[in-house]
C-alpha cells in the first residue's frame, strides 16, 4: 500500500525550525567572535611577511611596521604603492627588481653615480626590490606593476630566497593557500590567519621541505620574466646573486631556519646562479654578474617567506 504524502509544514511548525536555525547561526557567530577575541588577547598573529633579516637594521620591530600584506605578492613594503605612483609620474628608464640585495643593497645608486661620473648623464631609474622576495613574486610583480610603467630596461635579480625552505611549501603553494584563505579586510582577522597558518603547516608535513622555488620553477620564472619584458618592449637583464660563502665556513644561523642542511648552502647557491646563467644563454638576455658581495649585503639576504 502506497504511503500517503506528507502534508506541507504549516506555519506553526515552520516557526520552531526557523528559530532553531537562527539560534544556531547566533551561536556560531558568538563562538567565532570569542575565538577572535581570545586570539587577539593572547597576542596571536600570523602574516606572510619576512620573519627576520639578519642585517642589523631593519630589526624585527621595524619589519613589523614596515610591511603590509598583498593579495598577489604576499607582502610589500609600506611605501610600495607610493613608489609605484611616483614612477608612474616619472617614468624611469630602468627599473630594478629583486630581493633584499636590491631593496637594501644600494647598488642601484652606485650604478647611477658611476654612470654620472663617466658620462655626465643622469640615470633615470627606480627600485622596486622587496626584502624576502623570490622569483615567483618577481614574476607576478613584473606582469602586474612594472609592465604599465613601460621602462626601457628591467633588471631581474633573484635567487637567494628561491633556495631557502621558507614555510616548508613552495611559493606557488603558498599563493594557492593565501588566495583561498584570505581576501581584503578578512586578512586582519586572527581566525583567518590561524586557518592560513594551519593549512601551511599541514601542507609542509606532506613531504620533505622543498625550496621555496624549486630550481626547475626558478628557470621557468626567469624565462617567463624575460619573455614578458620583451613582449612589452623592455630589455631584460638577468643578475646573478653574489656570494662570499665558502664550504666549511657557512654562517651557522642559516642552518637554524633557511636550509635542510647547512652544508647545502654553497652548492645550492651555485646551482641557482648557474640557472640564471643558463637562462640568459638560452634566451639571449643580458647577464650581469657581480664580482663579490659585502658581508653587510649578504646578511641582508637571510629572509624567509
Amino acid at each position: 500500500m502506497a504511503a500517503s504524502p506528507q502534508p506541507p509544514l504549516t506555519r506553526s511548525r515552520q516557526h520552531p525550525l526557523v528559530l532553531n536555525l537562527a539560534l544556531l547561526a547566533l551561536t556560531l557567530v558568538v563562538l567565532a567572535v570569542a575565538v577572535e577575541l581570545g586570539l587577539r588577547i593572547s597576542g596571536y598573529h600570523f602574516r606572510l611577511y619576512p620573519e627576520t633579516i639578519e642585517f642589523g637594521a631593519p630589526d624585527p620591530v621595524m619589519l613589523e611596521s614596515g610591511f603590509v600584506s598583498d593579495r598577489d605578492l604576499f607582502w610589500v613594503t609600506k611605501d610600495y604603492q607610493a613608489k609605484l605612483a611616483r614612477y608612474r609620474r616619472e617614468r624611469p628608464r630602468l627599473i630594478f627588481l629583486g630581493d633584499s640585495v636590491t631593496d637594501l643593497g644600494h647598488y642601484d645608486q652606485a650604478l647611477a653615480e658611476r654612470l654620472a661620473a663617466r658620462t655626465g648623464r643622469r640615470l633615470s631609474y627606480g627600485n622596486l626590490g622587496v626584502a624576502g622576495w623570490s622569483s615567483y613574486q618577481g614574476r607576478q610583480q613584473l606582469a602586474r606593476d612594472v609592465v604599465p610603467l613601460a621602462p626601457a630596461v628591467v633588471s631581474l635579480a633573484f635567487g637567494w630566497n628561491d633556495h631557502w625552505i621558507g614555510f616548508g611549501v613552495t611559493d606557488q603553494q603558498v599563493a594557492a593557500i593565501h588566495h583561498g584563505a584570505t581576501g581584503g579586510a578578512l586578512e586582519a582577522l586572527r581566525t583567518v590567519q590561524l586557518f592560513t597558518q594551519a593549512r601551511l603547516a599541514l601542507a609542509g608535513r606532506r613531504g620533505a621541505f622543498p625550496n621555496r622555488v624549486p630550481i626547475a620553477d626558478f628557470r621557468a620564472n626567469l624565462r617567463a620574466m624575460v619573455e614578458t619584458a620583451r613582449a612589452h618592449g623592455m630589455v631584460p637583464m638577468l643578475v646573478t646573486a653574489a656570494s662570499n660563502h665558502v664550504p666549511g665556513h657557512e654562517p651557522a644561523y642559516l642552518g637554524d631556519r633557511w636550509l635542510r642542511d647547512l652544508h647545502e648552502l654553497v652548492p645550492l647557491h651555485r646551482a641557482y646562479v648557474a640557472a640564471v646563467r643558463s637562462t640568459a644563454s638560452s634566451t639571449g638576455a643580458a647577464l650581469a654578474t657581480p664580482r663579490h658581495a659585502s658581508r653587510r649585503s649578504l646578511r641582508a639576504t637571510a629572509t624567509a617567506g
